[in-house]
């Protein structure tokens, strides 16, 4: 099967683009009263410079930013009329009622009465259906007068009958009632337009600046006025749709072409160089065909009808038929034959002409296929195979259901059906049924006249041999490659001249050498996506799961057509596109089908216009914040922070968000229904870039939006003031610390120094004092035995003085020195110096022993110092002048007088206790 396929009745059926443009209507797109969640009846619809939707509707005023439906209400709910948005404000009229609206910094709508301006002057029974703004002042009108608010102020310009508001060439017209058109100036003056008098007795409906001239509507006629005279729009086809549906309300789309909205047939579009008409209503796909109000953005009508909100893309480059009964199915292909069009659906095969369908005679059940061969036209069916004759199903085999029929020389066709392939003899009307493939064939390509590839309905793809007569098989060969390609699915091309496969989501090409599909390097771009057709120039590519077409000639030109440009309704992984000629191509839908004029699509991806998204409103559990600084969010109140955006209306068909923190990870998604949501957010700086993404994958310049969520109270600036300043008082509490711990431990240390000196100091006075005490005893000792030998001595000398005493002849000289000695010897002064120097060594000696024993005499004393000096008793007896007997009775004596028992040593009782 050839991707496209034409045929020469197909080529010259040119003028089937025309005659079916009246039948295929421009994408429609309906918002019913439960999605914008109001009221049906829609009485005024406009936008403002950014694209804002604002729709005067019987339960308030509805505004849609691109993404989300808002309702304001008045106090007394009261409906509203009218509405226009100039300067930022949105000036809306209902009974009794005018005002404005703005938005306040938290992005919250706030209105404002303009009644009490008007003093005490008194409204009557008026509703407010018109709005107008000319130079610097706004005019309200309502059936029955006309007022101005200008400078803070609001002034009744004239109480007369007005149905019609316009601005034209700087001077404002009202249409009165059935009197005709007047300009009316600032003070109420009223002045009549010239050569008025075509107009008759006709009530004026609607007035608008078309090019140059004012545009005038009646009810079942339209007028235009060159600031001279007024001419009747002459179009007798147009006349006659006027006089049928009445007309309501005109949009001027340029200055050869109007948009004229019906009370009882949708829209008329009016081309008045051509003549052309086109109407598009409920058959089409308007939700009502009662229009109440009109307003153009970019090409794109937004529709105010009595039941819903609709808007018409009457430029697209898409045209669309929808089966509204659901009697036609999911359509599988189409083809043309002759000035008709037929259909291949789930539910049969239809005929379609004259803005109607029909299903064929026994053509009822899945048809996969259409093919026209020598202008019969053939379809695959469950059924069987058919061919289609004076509109009736005509049955070519009936044993099994088939995928597809492929020429094969002349007269003789191979059919791909479910049980293996067959050859049908068109001449005879023979099917013969190839021996050799006994699996369902879903698809067949030629590469020659001997060799046939098909793909098997689930396991992959298969190179068959056939004989020179082509009508047996010689060889079948499963193709495969190391990737495991032929596993799965798989669809066959012939591209270039090289036979090509797409299975398993890859491209490959058949390399006859090593005979094995081959990856195709050059289409890895493409991995996933099937090619649903190419003619030399372009290539069509379908990925099913994005529901994405892309259009490449693999140079310059890379066109994506979006699931949204068509209206997601393909038959996913069965699309099927169709080429009528080199700018048209139709694609199959799930209720219908598309066509697609590919020189529109070039010029309108050229000239796609992305708005920029804004930010509504920015609240988290508990409050909304102020838009006009950065606003600062509590730690706490950071669990869930809710962003409103929108992206006024444009050509964009997504929002994307990147959340980027100067030291957080970015956060990125795609925004749905104008609502992000983030949870726990850190405390940090936080930057909100919006990104408004076209059908062609372009983006606008972002809008960034700057919010700050605060640190907790622990973290804050001035606690880390105070943690700095804590710090800082630690550290020098710490230094003062241990500065007085220096100071306490030199304290210390020099007390310890000083204890260490005087206990030095003390054991050198002590060791000097030992000393000098060891001197003084040694020196009292020395001098005690010097005078114990000295009187020893002189003692010895009185012994043998008196064994010779006889001897001496001088007894009186004898007896002098015997005294001398004795004198010597008991001499008071050696006991002096000897008491002198004890005393020195143990000063308390003699008054301790006095004390204790008051009894003792002075030779006990002198015994007791000698025994302290532990001196033996013969040592002491030369110092007491007496015998050591002398010594020992002495020394009993002593004992007893201080009571010392005689088993204890004197000497050493006295050292111990003295």
């Amino acid at each position: 099967m050839e991707i496209f396929r034409f045929n020469i009745l197909v080529i010259i059926i040119l003028s089937f683009t025309s005659t079916t443009a009246q039948e295929l209507s421009p994408p429609i797109h309906n918002y019913s009263s439960f999605s914008y969640k109001a009221a049906s009846q829609n009485w005024d619809i406009a936008l403002d410079e950014s694209g804002v939707i604002y729709v005067a509707n019987n339960q308030g005023l509805l505004s849609f930013d691109g993404q989300r439906w808002e309702l304001f209400d008045l106090e007394n709910r009261a409906v509203i009329r009218s509405v226009l948005p100039h300067k930022g404000k949105i000036y809306t009229g209902s009974y009794r009622e005018f005002g404005y609206w703005e938005r306040d910094t938290r992005g919250d709508m706030c209105y404002t009465s303009l009644i009490p301006l008007l003093g005490e002057y008194e409204l009557q029974s008026e509703e407010f259906w018109e709005i107008i703004a000319h130079k610097d002042a706004i005019y309200f009108r309502s059936f029955g007068a006309v007022y101005r608010y200008e400078n803070d102020k609001i002034t009744p310009v004239q109480r007369v009958n007005v149905n019609q508001m316009e601005i034209y060439k700087d001077r404002l017209v009202v249409a009165t009632g059935d009197s005709g058109l007047f300009y009316l100036n600032n003070n109420g003056e009223m002045e009549p337009l010239p050569n008025q008098e075509v107009l008759k007795d006709g009530v004026i409906r609607e007035l608008i600046v078309h090019g140059d001239e004012l545009l005038i509507g009646l009810k079942d006629d339209i007028f235009l006025f060159d600031g001279e005279h007024i001419r009747r729009l002459v179009d007798k086809g147009l006349q006659e749709e006027l006089q049928q549906y009445e007309l309501n309300h005109v949009l001027s789309l340029s200055s050869g072409e109007i948009l004229i909205g019906t009370l009882k047939n949708g829209i008329i579009q009016f081309n008045e160089d051509t003549g052309e008409i086109f109407s598009y209503n409920r058959w089409d796909g308007l939700q009502n065909n009662t229009v109440l109000a009109m307003a153009q953005n970019i090409g794109k009508i937004w529709l105010g009808l009595d039941n819903g909100i609709d808007v018409v893309d009457i430029y697209s480059p898409f045209r669309f038929f929808t089966d509204e009964s659901g009697e036609l199915g999911s359509v599988y292909d189409l083809n043309f034959k002759g000035d008709d069009l037929y259909l291949a659906s789930n539910t049969g095969v239809f005929r379609m002409n004259d803005e109607k369908i029909e299903l064929l005679e026994g053509a009822e059940g899945h048809s996969w296929n259409l093919e026209v061969h020598g202008g019969v036209m053939y379809s695959n069916h469950n059924n069987g195979t058919f061919k289609i004759v004076n509109d009736r199903f005509v049955p070519i085999d009936r044993r099994t259901g088939s995928f597809q029929i492929l020429k094969n020389g002349n007269k003789r066709f191979f059919i791909g059906s479910y049980t293996g392939i067959d050859l049908f003899n068109e001449n005879t009307g023979e099917v013969q049924r190839l021996k050799g493939i006994d699996f369902p064939v879903k698809q067949m390509l030629l590469e020659n006249n001997s060799t046939l590839w098909v793909t098997d309905s689930y396991e992959g793809i298969y190179r068959v041999g056939l004989n020179s007569e082509g009508d047996s098989i010689t060889s079948v060969k499963k193709i495969s490659a190391s990737t495991g390609v032929g596993k799965q699915e798989a669809e066959l091309y012939r591209v270039n001249g090289q036979i090509v496969a797409f299975t398993s989501g890859e491209w490959y090409h058949y390399n006859p050498f090593t005979q094995n599909l081959e990856l195709l390097s050059e289409w890895q771009e493409y991995e996933g996506k099937r090619l649903l057709g190419q003619d030399g120039k372009y290539f069509w590519f379908m990925d099913s799961e994005k529901n994405l077409l892309t259009v490449t000639n693999f140079k310059d030109d890379k066109i994506l057509v979006t699931a949204g440009m068509l209206n997601k309704r393909t038959v996913k992984k069965n699309e099927r596109l169709i080429k009528l000629n080199d700018s048209i191509y139709y694609i199959t839908l799930h209720d219908g089908f598309a066509r697609l004029n590919l020189n529109e699509l070039k010029d309108f991806s050229s000239r796609e216009f992305l708005s920029t998204p804004v930010v509504q409103k920015l609240y988290d559990g508990t409050n909304y914040y102020d838009l006009n600084i950065i606003p600062h969010i509590p730690s706490k109140q950071a669990r869930e922070v809710t962003i409103l955006t929108g992206l006024p209306v444009s050509d964009a068909v997504g929002m994307e968000y990147e959340l980027v923190g100067n030291n957080t990870a970015a956060v990125r998604g795609e925004v749905q229904e104008g609502k992000i949501q983030f949870q726990n957010l850190p405390y940090d700086q936080y930057e909100l870039r919006l990104t408004a993404v076209g059908s062609q994958q372009k983006a606008s310049a972002f809008s960034a939006f700057r919010f700050v969520v605060d640190p907790p109270w622990y973290l804050k600036d001035y606690m880390k003031v105070l943690y700095l300043l804590s710090l800082l008082m630690l550290v020098v509490l710490i230094y003062y610390i241990n500065k007085l711990k220096l100071q306490k431990h030199r304290k210390i240390l020099k007390v310890r120094y000083q204890k260490e000196h005087e206990e030095r100091m003390h054991k050198l006075e002590k060791e000097q004092l030992i000393n000098e005490i060891n001197m003084k005893r040694k020196e009292l000792a020395n001098s005690t035995v010097i005078a114990a030998k000295k009187n020893e001595v002189l003692m010895q000398i009185q012994g043998e003085l008196n064994k010779d005493k006889a001897k001496f002849s001088n007894q009186y000289r004898l007896k002098h020195i015997m005294n001398k000695i004795n004198n010597a010897v008991q001499n008071d002064d050696e006991w002096k110096v000897f008491e002198t120097n004890f005393n020195e060594l143990h000063e308390d000696f003699f008054r301790d022993l006095l004390s204790k024993f008051p009894n003792l005499s002075n030779r006990d004393l002198k015994l007791c110092a000698y025994l302290k000096m532990n001196l033996t008793s013969k040592e002491i007896a030369p110092l007491m002048g007496i015998s050591v007997r002398g010594v020992e009775v002495h020394r009993y004596r002593l004992r007893k007088k201080i009571n010392v028992d005689t088993s204890e040593n004197l000497t050493n009782w006295l050292i111990a206790n003295f």
